[in-house]
């Protein structure tokens, strides 16, 4: 719920529970937030921690682990703090309420042994090694080699040292940073001068990843360069061109997650609301590239900590909403973590543009694009996105910070360019996840048999869930990008992976000729019905070269296709397609 201060305060009426101030809320949905607002989510965020440690005790029960740490808080309650917010035991906690069967629950004696180290007192347990290994949280992991699945180590602290035992096996914690015999230390990288940035660089913890917990992938001392260097490379861009950005982010992150490359992918990167405070990423291939991964990431960590205070969306979360930014259909609170990130990249690319980092047009692009998914995704999110009062209150706020934004000068093929990436990802993705009715597909078809020019009703197109996530969309993306920064290179851009795909006609489409382009789609079209890239290259280039049919090939390729299919393959494509956008008119 909302009140009209601007701190947050318990709810008399429902005690332990935080209400979020409106003037903070305001702020956070037109896309800010200073340290002062972070500290507010960070306030919740640890009220959500108690919530689920209470949760922890109900499932677990009391035992010696607990009183350990109530006397620890009572002893030194801001170290205590400290370690219960660290962003992987959040993660922890709720893996293990959501998976209790898998032992997890052992894991509160390692983080009651880190919390007594802290405040000074003495503990001793037994904590359950996975694969021989245990995570001490914000110090790092103990490895024992030739371990039973269910084996076991005794633990101690002693006058603020840790030791830990198993089979005649004993292992000393160094002090914090420092590798060991058998022990890997969690490092932390700082960055910056007047506006620094701490984080921990955690390529150990089971619990970093989004999902199943993970093992360890320790990186090399040159690999552990490379990343501090792009980070301080990323933070000095933030800093010099970002810095209300980069202040709100020095006291909100404080994990980043190395992730490997998946195959297909660019750089990657994620968040997860279970651990506020932690960025997952791949390794950027410059500091661009990972500051504007840092400004996307904070964006979804900010609004994870608003929605568990605030409900924004309500409904079933089925996932069946278009997400400009996604090939696959979203969940309504999937849409708008969406929506808030892009939002915070088209602002990162906003300002940006304005230096001599990327080549001229290039900058323009990203944020031309990532302004238009982000306003498109708006228009989905208030119509078919399942908005609470707060969830329209806070859309509202976004799109009228964006108002402000519509009158910026852009290069004008970086938006031509743009707009065609978003037309036919719109397109390519209905056409792999709508679904007309095939009542309406037989209407059609009978009317283009009998020669009718009455119009023909036909309901909206079902979408369905894609339950192995597809990725199809980035080689057209990457042909823009390429077309802006190394035109002499954009011909060659078949023989190299990511665009293997791409055919003839799409460059042609992409080069602006869409004449070509179109006459190349058609006889795709005609070899390989089948294919939606085919159909929505036809679409694009109909549409550029101002042809009837274009439209109703981007807003409903689905349609043209499955009444296509339904007549046998045998209509010319782009009549059949000239013929549906005057049998449907206003339905598209």
């Amino acid at each position: 719920m909302l009140s009209e201060e601007c701190t947050p305060v318990i709810d008399a009426a429902r005690p332990g529970r935080i209400r979020l101030g409106a003037e903070t809320f305001d702020r956070l949905a037109a896309g800010g937030g200073d340290p002062a607002v972070i500290a507010e989510l960070q306030a919740g965020q640890y009220s959500r921690r108690m919530v689920l440690l209470r949760a922890f005790l109900e499932a677990a029960g009391p035992g010696p682990a607990w009183s350990a740490l109530e006397r620890a808080e009572r002893a030194a309650p801001g170290e205590v703090s400290a370690i219960l917010m660290h962003p992987q035991v959040g993660s922890w906690l709720a893996y293990t309420l959501r998976r209790p069967a898998d032992a997890g629950f052992g894991q509160l004696h390692a983080v009651a042994i880190v919390a007594s180290a802290a405040a000074g007192l003495p503990y001793r347990a037994e904590v359950p090694l996975r694969d021989g290994r245990v995570m001490l949280p914000r110090l790092g992991m103990a490895m024992f080699d030739g371990c039973a699945p269910s084996a076991v180590a005794e633990i101690a602290t002693e006058d603020g040292r840790i030791w830990l035992r198993h089979a005649g096996v004993r292992i000393d914690v160094p002090p914090p940073g420092v590798d060991g015999p058998g022990w890997w230390a969690l490092r932390a990288v700082t960055v910056g001068d007047d506006v620094r940035l701490t984080v921990w660089l955690d390529d150990l913890d089971p619990m970093r990843d989004l999902a199943d917990p993970v093992p360890p992938a320790r990186l090399s001392d040159p690999a552990v360069a490379r990343w501090t260097g792009l980070l301080a490379g990323a933070w000095d861009i933030l800093v010099e061109r970002h810095r209300p950005l980069a202040e709100a982010l020095a006291a909100g992150v404080s994990s980043l997650v190395p992730l490997p490359v998946g195959e297909g992918w660019g750089t990657r990167s994620a968040s997860s609301g279970d651990a506020f405070g932690a960025i997952m990423c791949s390794l950027p291939p410059d500091p661009v590239t990972l500051a504007v991964s840092l400004a996307h990431e904070f964006m979804h960590i900010k609004l994870g900590g608003l929605m568990h205070l605030v409900v924004l969306t309500e409904g079933s979360g089925r996932p069946g909403l278009y997400a400009p930014w996604r090939d696959d259909p979203r969940p309504a609170g999937g849409l708008l973590q969406g929506i808030y990130a892009f939002f915070g990249i088209a602002a990162f690319w906003r300002m940006q543009r304005h230096t001599a980092d990327l080549p001229g047009k290039l900058a323009d692009f990203e944020y031309a694009y990532a302004r238009a998914q982000t306003r498109e995704a708006l228009g989905v999110a208030r119509r078919d996105g399942g908005l609470t009062e707060a969830g329209r209150r806070f859309t509202d706020r976004l799109a009228a910070e964006m108002d402000t934004w519509q009158a910026d000068r852009l290069d004008p093929e970086a938006v031509a360019l743009a707009a065609l990436v978003a037309d036919g990802h719109r397109a390519g993705w209905r056409i792999r996840h709508g679904h007309p009715a095939a009542v309406d597909v037989a209407a059609l078809a009978a009317a283009w048999q009998a020669g009718s020019a009455e119009p023909v009703a036909v309901a909206p197109s079902e979408v369905w869930p894609d339950e192995t996530m597809r990725h199809w969309s980035s080689a057209r993306l990457g042909l823009a990008r390429r077309r802006l920064t190394a035109p002499d290179r954009y011909a060659a851009v078949r023989g190299e992976s990511w665009g293997s795909g791409l055919s003839d006609a799409d460059l042609a489409l992409f080069a602006g000729d869409p004449v070509a382009a179109r006459k190349g789609f058609a006889e795709q079209v005609h070899d390989d019905p089948a294919s939606a890239d085919a159909w929505t290259g036809l679409g694009l280039a109909m549409a550029r070269a101002g042809m009837p049919g274009g439209a109703v090939l981007l807003a409903r390729p689905e349609v043209v296709a499955a009444l296509h299919a339904g007549l046998g393959g045998r209509p010319d494509p782009a009549g059949l397609a000239a013929w549906t956008e005057s049998a449907i008119p206003h339905q598209f």
